[in-house]
């Protein structure tokens, strides 16, 4: 079957509001802004509005003031307390201390961030502020590596269920970004954004590390992590060549019976290489060029077999029962150019990246969804019993992105950025379902599939900011933007849901706004409002012409944009000559047109169905005198659906899938010296209220009730005085045994509902580890 399809989509504007909670919130604080500015007209000018940014050359050179955290959420160098939103950053070496080792470690200290794994390392996906549908079609939530997106776009990359897991390879901090970004950061970035910024060359002189990790963690045994960088200046303060090496191998803690035992069915190895080449002819001019690889190769899945009622069914809490083994491997390979030139008025920066991203995963089918399959299998005309069922897929995306954006300096009256972006993805997805003959050798198969997916898209964006008075600003920005998709199918098998093939095509636009009212009555407070929208795209899917269960009379061949608009309401201040520093906003979000899964036995379509809120309330409070430093954070989430899909099973008020109601941090650190060396001992503690992995109610996709945790991690650590550092950890200190996700695999959930397992990822249980690191 031959088909072409070509689809407008338009957004029309959604009705906008404000809770009443927050308009509440707005007369105390914005009343001031203006009645303060009518008595003083000179107030005094804040830090951030009266230094103009650094050149390219000399950024990574600039001073900072002591308690300033510098991020780049702007896509400007500035102290993280000036930007009009909620953003949160972590240290590479803080990560290094607790003993973090990957996505599900890094964001578990971020209350609001959740990692829904789908496996282990390397799959899973994002969630921030509860924008999630639970199994996803593409990401809420974009990753960045300085400046380049990575992964793919559309969900024939499989991009909301393999997400770039790194080591910490040549990390220098983590930015949260929370809210949509969709002005500034193009679609896919309607929850948020997490950016990960690496370490720069340094051409002043010559620098290096050595350093490792060793672990031992209960069900499983010793893990350990070697890594080194190198940074050589080629031409003093002129060019730099920086090199970072990582190797990666984590014990695995579930265990598989039945036709494939194996303890530390789940064990991890990754490494990867990171080389920088930084060029910087003349003070205004400066190039670097970078290239890195990462693999990830994992034995198994790291999942339990569980049904509904919460209770493990094949063994134990970390049991798994596999007729096939199901190895996985993630490899990312990233080139990227980046040019800086700094005019007097500005900086143009030129942008350009190639990325090659590469899942292969296999993953078994329980026997629920096998003995449905023998038993069905004369009628579909499949002549052999089978032993076993499985997936084997792959997902190769290849690709570039090109991006140029001119950023004036900060002026007294106006500043301004804009730029164009463009991205082209090619995806090539291949998917078999087969299974091994019981009777006889060899094996069958029931799906074979090969799809060819494209995308490409294209946009303008900028902002510009009015300094109304030196302690009052207005920033809008908007970003248009366009794409055109393609998808070629080639499908064959007794239970292919459209046999032959196929070939579509789609072209969407949209335009996503910001607004922000940012004042600074001080060099110490920041009140901000900020308005702003994100979207996903919308894409193809194979015309379905058969299924198990009958047609679909919802299935069509495209499917619509989702897209959200957000209101937020914060307070940033700094305290106590800069002892305190705390921050609060709330937050309301609209999300209109949700795209959901419907799964019928065979084949899974993608429809839009229904709409969602989000509101919610994040603090953020660090406190630090002489040798004791606190800090606390927490999130309120109230997300749920508004109208709901009664043709889903999904009622109005549901859940939004993990998204819990409140979650929370607290930690503590207090430095001494210990036989004349610098010492420290510190406590963390992270807890959160129970989360549903599915919507109540959904004959589709069934829920699982995640309860709710706490964990609490210990650390010590000396830091010697040739600048070398040695750190104890032990994390999860009370062995909590709790359920903290499932896999989000539409098949395996919907035969859930018929007795088969729910596949559950289990809290990590005790893990005592000693690492260090050193300088020379």
């Amino acid at each position: 079957m031959n088909a072409r399809h070509r689809v407008v989509i338009r957004r029309q504007s959604a009705r906008r509001y404000v809770p009443c909670v927050i308009r509440l919130l707005l007369i105390p604080l914005v009343l001031p802004i203006f009645t303060q500015e009518v008595i003083a007209q000179t107030a005094p000018a804040s830090s951030s509005t009266a230094e103009p940014p650094p050149s390219p050359s000399t950024a990574k050179k600039s001073a900072v003031t002591l308690g300033e955290v510098m991020v780049t959420a702007n896509r400007r160098r500035e102290p993280e307390r000036d930007v009009p939103m909620h953003v949160d950053t972590v240290s590479a070496i803080s990560l290094q201390q607790l003993g973090a080792k990957n996505l599900n470690d890094y964001v578990s200290y971020q209350p609001g961030v959740f990692f829904a794994s789908a496996g282990g390392t390397g799959q899973g996906e994002l969630i921030m502020r509860g924008v999630s549908t639970g199994n996803q079609t593409s990401p809420t939530v974009s990753v960045y590596i300085d400046d380049v997106p990575v992964g793919g776009s559309t969900v024939y990359a499989a991009a909301a269920t393999f997400v770039f897991d790194p080591a910490l390879l040549d990390l220098d901090h983590i930015e949260f970004l929370y809210g949509p970004q969709g002005t500034l950061y193009g679609a896919g970035s309607m929850g948020g954004l997490v950016k990960y910024v690496t370490v720069k060359p340094d051409a002043s002189g010559f620098s290096g590390s050595v350093g490792g990790d060793i672990s031992n963690t209960n069900r499983g045994g010793m893990s350990y992590t070697e890594h080194a960088t190198l940074n050589i200046p080629l031409v003093k303060d002129k060019a730099a060549l920086r090199v970072a090496v990582v190797d990666q191998h984590i014990t695995g803690v579930y265990r598989a019976v039945g036709e494939t035992p194996a303890g530390g069915d789940d064990r991890t190895h990754t490494k990867g290489a990171r080389v920088q080449l930084e060029v910087d002819p003349t003070d205004k001019l400066t190039f670097n060029v970078t290239a890195m690889a990462q693999k990830i190769a994992a034995d198994g899945l790291s999942m339990a077999d569980y049904n509904l009622e919460g209770q493990p069914i094949s063994g134990g809490p970390y049991t798994r029962a596999l007729n096939h083994r199901e190895p996985f491997t993630q490899t990312l390979e990233l080139y990227s150019f980046h040019a800086g030139y700094d005019f007097d008025y500005g900086t143009l920066d030129w942008i350009s990246s190639y990325q090659n991203f590469v899942n292969h995963s296999v993953q078994d089918y329980p026997d629920s969804f096998l003995d449905l399959l023998n038993e069905l299998g004369p009628l579909l005309g499949v002549d052999q019993q089978l032993s076993s069922l499985y997936v084997d897929s792959q997902y190769t995306v290849h690709k570039t992105s090109q991006e140029m954006r001119l950023t004036s300096r900060k002026n007294p009256n106006v500043d301004w950025l804009g730029g164009f972006w463009f991205n082209r993805e090619n995806v090539w997805e291949q998917y078999v379902l087969e299974g091994d003959n019981q009777f006889a050798q060899g094996r069958t198969s029931l799906i074979q599939q090969n799809v060819n997916a494209g995308f490409e898209e294209y946009a303008g964006y900028g902002d510009l900011t009015w300094h109304i008075r030196p302690t009052l600003d207005l920033t809008v920005g908007a970003r248009a933007s366009g794409n055109s998709q393609h998808l070629s199918n080639f499908e064959e098998g007794p239970v292919a849901g459209s046999p032959g093939g196929f070939r579509e095509h789609l072209v969407s636009d949209d335009v996503t706004k910001m607004a922000t009212l940012s004042w600074r009555p001080n060099d110490k407070d920041n009140y901000y409002l900020r308005a702003s929208t994100g979207y996903r795209p919308g894409g193809l899917q194979a015309p379905i012409e058969s299924t198990l269960l009958g047609p679909n009379p919802n299935a069509k061949d495209t499917f619509g944009s989702d897209n959200l608009q957000s209101y937020e309401l914060g307070y940033k201040s700094s305290q106590l000559d800069g002892h305190l520093n705390v921050g609060i906003d709330g937050y309301d979000i609209e999300w209109h047109h949700m795209q959901l899964y419907t799964y019928t036995l065979g084949n899974t379509i993608i429809q839009n169905a229904g709409d969602a809120r989000v509101e919610g309330v994040e603090m953020q409070a660090n406190y630090s005198q002489g040798p004791w430093q606190f800090g606390a954070s927490s999130a309120f989430t109230d997300a749920y659906t508004k109208n709901g899909s009664p043709e889903l099973g999904i009622q109005q008020g549901s859940p939004l899938p993990y998204s819990a109601k409140w979650a929370g941090t607290l930690s503590g650190k207090y430095k001494f010296i210990l036989a004349g060396t610098d010492a420290y001992f510190g406590a963390n503690l992270r807890a959160s209220t129970h989360r549903n992995a599915g919507f109540s109610g959904d004959s589709s996709d069934p829920n699982f009730y995640l309860p709710g945790f706490m964990f609490l991690d210990i650390n010590t650590g000396v830091n010697l005085r040739n600048g070398a550092n040695i750190d104890f950890y032990v994390r999860n200190v009370l062995n909590r045994q709790i359920p903290i996700g499932t896999l989000n695999d539409e098949a395996v959930n919907f035969l859930a509902t018929v007795g088969g397992p729910m596949l559950v990822q289990m809290s990590t249980p005790r893990t005592v580890g000693v690492s260090f690191n050193v300088p020379f």
